[in-house]
């Protein structure tokens, strides 16, 4: 019932948005394009680009769907990253709202008047000539159009400049497609398209933010070691130094070398504190990790509420579930957690992989979950699996190590160290 109504909302929705919109770029429209090579990173900025090429929309190479052929090099193996294009409109009046739908293979990044407006299938990083997307884009989603709303700050009236640079995943891509719809919105229920995009953006930052601030501090405390180990070294110097006037002077020496036991264990003791810092942020990382992978299994019910949800715009529905996908399939958040579980627990997966070579990468994060006290339920939910799956390979863990029935695995593990 509830998937009935959201779809008459939906439709309704969809419905008034059509009969108060403008198309002010249309696909097939004539766009100015640049693919002699790479550009300086002022070329947003340029405003007299006459002397570039220009086609009909959809530019790029590799595709019959293609208006304009585009040149990519003269090396099969080894193409330009970047293709560069750029148009002017002129808006008499402004919309309430604004609507992109690009079609781009593989990632694009977007500009209005030389200010990035949005990335789209590309790092969340500063992006250069030769920065890859992130992923390829096959088949059919190749000729999709992806949706990207803004409110009416993003356009001044008057005469507007759109550039847009269009990466590839690899340098010997086989096909290259661009091309860009802009819809002006009057209805008022278009705005709650712009707040989505606006929180989703807002979510992206945060977390952006989370990771940076992780990394100052690790690098912060990296600093403090750095500064510390110096600091050791010039204390070993002076004892050397102290050592050599002993001769000369007893009194002398006895109170410098007093006062330099005093300085050593100072360092010492700021030593085992930053050690000991160092590891309370590594055990903070691993529990924070380990709630991002808890989340995965959040995505995936979405995932599976979602593939539920009937619409007439199915390629939105694709859209999305092609995004979950893409955070289900990372294994950024793995590494994050293999790195600083192997801090805190001083190489845990190196000794065990000594000890037992044969264990997969799935069998050691297995280990790693039993060793951190976790429950089959919550190992289940972490890794998308069935809880008797995490039965299942503990018995098949245990006759890899060749323990017996009655020896209990997680003590084992717990002896590793």
């Amino acid at each position: 019932m509830r998937a009935i109504l959201l779809l008459i909302l939906v439709q309704f929705i969809s419905t008034n948005i059509f009969y108060s919109q403008e198309k002010i770029i249309k696909n097939e429209d004539i766009w100015h394009y640049y693919d002699k090579g790479y550009l300086d990173k002022d070329w947003v900025n340029i405003t007299n680009f006459s002397d570039w090429k220009y086609g009909k929309s959809p530019l790029g190479y590799g595709d019959k769907k293609n208006n304009t052929e585009l040149s990519y090099g003269g090396n099969k193996k080894k193409k330009h990253i970047t293709k560069y294009f750029k148009k002017k409109i002129t808006l008499d009046k402004k919309y309430l709202a604004y609507e992109f739908k690009i079609q781009r293979d593989d990632g694009a990044v977007v500009f209005v008047n030389g200010k990035e407006l949005f990335k789209d299938n590309m790092p969340n990083s500063t992006i250069t000539n030769t920065t890859l997307a992130i992923s390829t884009v096959k088949d059919q989603e190749e000729h999709l159009f992806k949706q990207h709303f803004f409110d009416n700050s993003i356009f001044k009236k008057g005469e507007n400049i759109i550039s847009v640079a269009v990466h590839q995943a690899y340098e010997d891509s086989s096909d290259c497609i661009f091309s860009i719809e802009l819809i002006g919105h009057e209805n008022p229920r278009i705005l709650s398209f712009v707040l989505e995009n606006k929180n989703k953006t807002n979510l992206e930052l945060e977390e952006k933010i989370k990771i940076l601030n992780t990394k100052f501090e690790i690098e912060k405390i990296q600093l403090k070691n750095e500064s510390l180990s110096n600091t050791n070294y010039s204390l070993k110097v002076s004892l050397f130094l102290i050592g050599s006037l002993f001769i000369l002077s007893i009194i002398g020496s006895f109170f410098l070398m007093d006062n330099s036991k005093k300085k050593e264990k100072e360092l010492s003791n700021k030593i085992d504190s930053t050690t000991k810092n160092c590891l309370e942020k590594d055990k903070e990382i691993i529990t924070l990790t380990t709630n991002l992978l808890h989340n995965k299994q959040y995505y995936k019910e979405i995932k599976a509420d979602i593939k539920g949800v009937k619409s007439q715009d199915k390629s939105i529905i694709k859209g999305i579930i092609n995004q979950i996908d893409y955070v289900l399939d990372r294994d950024e958040d793995w590494e994050i957690l293999k790195k600083h579980f192997n801090a805190v627990y001083e190489g845990f997966y190196d000794k065990l992989l000594t000890l037992h070579p044969t264990i997969s990468e799935t069998e050691l994060r297995h280990c790693m979950f039993i060793k951190l006290h976790l429950q089959t339920k919550e190992i289940a939910r972490i890794l998308l699996i069935d809880p008797r799956s995490v039965q299942t390979a503990r018995y098949r863990i245990k006759k890899k190590m060749k323990l017996k029935e009655e020896e209990d695995l997680r003590e084992y593990l717990l002896k590793i160290t």
